[in-house]
């Protein structure tokens, strides 16, 4: 299946998973339904890999990259609660890193891609507005090389920031995340014709920033 197939049902998800609450908005008109894009930086995240051949074990990294996405909040009416559906995508690469005295090895580029839905809760009245956030949902991550596909995987996040609003309606986002997803996959390892596998989980930090549109 093409990655433009694969990439149209992450954001037809995304809308659904939208849509599936938007007559929250229409039920609780006092609250301000938010649509803000992000741009942001991600940390590296390592895995440990089991070479099957030798059954030694190698430390994987996803290397730190920027990263962006959306973020739609649709409140509970006025107690501070609300639904969040987030999506954002990151452009990566795998590195092998074999030990203390070796050169790290590139692996191949991976796209990471998250697709969440969840709760948030806010406090405060005025124009500084801290919140929490808790999502769950799918992370698809996609190696740009050879003899792997893209897999979706089960995930978690949670967020925490504060929105600053000039107005009713402009407003900016500052947030850090953090991500966890469950990973069970295989490596391989072109240069050296083995074959890796992975039987744990992914951790990834965020930070990043985007402009509120309220209405």
């Amino acid at each position: 299946m093409s990655k433009t197939v694969h990439t149209s049902r992450l954001a037809l998800l995304f809308l659904a998973l939208v849509g599936a609450v938007g007559s929250v908005r229409a039920a609780h008109a006092q609250g301000q339904f938010q649509i803000t894009p992000t741009a942001g930086y991600r940390t590296s995240g390592q895995l440990t890999a089991t070479n099957r051949d030798f059954l030694n074990d190698a430390d994987i990294e996803v290397d730190k990259s920027s990263v962006f996405g959306v973020i739609v909040d649709i409140p509970f009416g006025q107690s501070g609660f609300g639904f969040e559906a987030l999506a954002n995508r990151q452009k990566s690469a795998f590195t092998l890193d074999p030990g203390l005295f070796d050169p790290s090895e590139r692996l191949g580029d991976v796209e990471i891609s998250y697709l969440q839905g969840g709760i948030y809760y806010e406090w405060g009245g005025g124009q500084v507005v801290p919140f929490i956030s808790v999502t769950g949902g799918v992370t698809r991550i996609d190696p740009q090389f050879a003899d792997l596909e893209a897999e979706d995987r089960a995930s978690a996040s949670f967020g925490g920031g504060v929105k600053i609003f000039f107005n009713r309606n402009i407003g900016l986002r500052l947030e850090g995340r953090g991500y966890w997803t469950d990973l069970d996959a295989r490596f391989r390892d072109d240069d050296r014709r083995h074959d890796r596998d992975v039987n744990e989980a992914l951790y990834q930090g965020e930070a990043s920033a985007g402009l509120i549109f309220a209405f």
